[in-house]
């Protein structure tokens, strides 16, 4: 049987690579042809088919990560688990067993419909399989099948090859796809990480939000008003933050070990998102990005920026439309309820990232009018 060109993972110390390094390695190599295909066709004004962008920028990729196209116990097209299943473009294999699915779509194609996450997830879901990508050869999207949330929490992160300034980093994410790494289980030490810090992140935030840390800190200065302090808070500046996990791995594909991730710092963090997942692409921006205001909903209406009698909706639902009564409040389905309640209510969960969540019809979220300076 062919093998993979292997590709390790190790959480043994090494150095990461440099960047001169990482920008040589086979597969950073590889991907920078695959951006210049994508470049020269996008200036062409071409719109390749599904199967000419599965051609030329997929199968590269996939081949670049070391995969055999030629052998059908490592790589599989238009594979079916079961006989009456829908096919998925890839399916690559270790022992026999598919352990990560890779659905295509045209270059071009946009990711963001729902119907193709809930149909990729769907097929790696009924297959086993815990790992799948959507891609479209020029952004890869990478999705935890089994996680027990949301389709579309469920995606990890997003890296693209067509942005030159950003191909190392690709370069080092997508290495995780590799035979070897798949096999040690790379991704899943990152995606327990990171989700884990994403639960701890949200939790913190809350809390900074709640009276009871506002009491919490008058325990500490009693001399201070409970109002006071709460009108300090909301003057504050804080923000909760995680380093990128993808920056402490080496570049396996220019042939040196990885890394293993580091405790969290406060310095140079980058603010792991709240819902969806790690754009590799902007985290390393997030750097130099100004710390978060933390407006509740009432400051919001307060500062102007979130006005009674708008309507928001969840993030990606149909029919989650409610009409904002007063800074606590909304009305949905003719009942007066909390914004939490209304995003619990419509989405089922039990608990919920409104702020991430509430959009305007302008598409901006609660989130990004609390970023803004007051």
């Amino acid at each position: 049987m062919a093998s993979w060109r292997r590709l390790p993972f190790s959480v043994r110390s090494s150095p990461p690579a440099s960047p001169a390094a990482a920008a040589s390695g086979p597969l950073a190599a590889a991907l920078r042809q695959i951006g210049d295909r994508v470049a020269g066709l996008r200036a062409k004004g071409a719109r390749p088919s599904e199967q000419d962008t599965k051609r030329i920028l997929i199968t590269p990729a996939i081949e670049a990560l070391g995969g055999d196209i030629l052998d059908i116990d490592e790589v599989r097209n238009e594979y079916r688990h079961n006989a009456a299943d829908n096919p998925v473009d890839y399916a690559l294999f270790l022992n026999r067993s598919p352990v990560l699915f890779v659905e295509a779509k045209p270059l071009g194609h946009d990711l963001d419909d729902r119907k193709w996450i809930v149909q990729t997830i769907n097929y790696a879901s009924v297959a086993g399989v815990d790992w799948c990508v959507l891609t479209n050869g020029a952004e890869w999207r990478f999705y935890k099948v089994h996680a027990q949330v949301e389709a579309d929490r469920k995606l990890f992160t997003t890296v693209r090859i067509d942005d030159p300034g950003s191909l190392d980093e690709a370069a080092r994410v997508l290495s995780l796809l590799s035979r070897e790494n798949m096999r040690a289980r790379a991704i899943d030490e990152l995606w327990q990480a990171w989700h884990v810090d994403r639960e701890v992140q949200w939790a913190l935030e809350q809390t900074l939000q709640d009276d009871a840390f506002a009491a919490l800190i008058r325990k500490r200065v009693p001399q201070l008003a409970l109002a006071d302090i709460r009108k300090s808070l909301r003057r504050a500046s804080i923000a909760v933050s995680y380093p990128n996990l993808f920056k402490a791995i080496g570049n396996t594909a220019s042939g040196t070990l990885p890394v293993a991730p580091g405790p969290a710092t406060t310095k140079n963090s980058t603010p792991v998102p709240l819902a969806g997942g790690i754009d590799s692409a902007d985290a390393s921006k997030a750097d130099t990005q100004e710390r978060r205001k933390l407006q509740s909903t009432k400051d919001l209406i307060e500062l102007g920026r979130l006005k009674v009698g708008e309507t928001l909706t969840i993030r990606g639902r149909d029919n989650s439309a409610a009409r904002v009564l007063d800074g606590r409040h909304v009305e949905f389905q003719g009942q007066r309820v909390t914004f939490n309640e209304w995003g619990q209510r419509f989405t089922g969960w039990p608990s919920i990232r409104i702020y991430t969540m509430a959009c305007l019809p302008d598409g901006r979220t609660l989130d990004e009018l609390r970023d803004r300076d007051s």
